[in-house]
């Protein structure tokens, strides 16, 4: 599946993007934002980007105008704790997880990458919803989510970090 917007191209992961990816992992900013403490140098990159192919949805989000991977979006099983909602028991649900470049954040492109994602998914019946967990320091994340009309589900403590986690179904979107 791709997914085309004005800047954007949403498409799997291929092997011979793994140098955008590892441009872009490589980052310390980034690194300190997503807790990748363990990718140091191109071989553990290496590991982490055929991990995510292997055992994920793993999407590239390409900029058009520079035809490179500024960045990533997985697919995940859904949170556990949800699926023992009623609410979303037996309905088909991906949680998410990102990544974006950091000189190219906070101008609109993974609100733009992910509107587009969902938008596809719920459209082609692929998801009845999606969850986005994330640490209350993370306020750009909280944001996105805002954004994307995301609804607070609950809070969560897993091995010691608190996470907010929220929900975005189809009928909200």
């Amino acid at each position: 599946m791709v997914v085309q917007t004005n800047r954007l191209t949403v498409r799997l992961y291929t092997a011979e993007d793994f140098g955008d990816y590892y441009a872009y992992i490589m980052d310390r900013e980034l690194q300190a934002q997503l807790g990748l403490n363990g990718v140091t140098e191109e071989a553990s990159a290496l590991e982490t980007f055929r991990w995510l192919q292997t055992n994920r949805v793993f999407y590239a989000v390409v900029e058009n105008a520079a035809g490179r991977a500024i960045g990533h979006i997985c697919l995940h099983p859904p949170f556990e704790r949800l699926l023992e909602d009623p609410a979303y028991q037996g309905k088909t649900g991906f949680s998410l997880s990102l990544a974006l470049a950091s000189p190219l954040q906070r101008k609109g492109y993974m609100t733009e990458a992910l509107r587009g994602l969902i938008s596809t998914y719920f459209s082609e019946n692929r998801a009845e919803f999606f969850d986005y967990e994330y640490e209350p320091s993370n306020l750009a994340s909280r944001a996105l989510q805002k954004k994307l009309g995301f609804q607070p589900w609950g809070v969560e403590k897993f091995d010691g970090v608190t996470l907010y986690v929220s929900v975005l179904q189809r009928e909200q979107a």
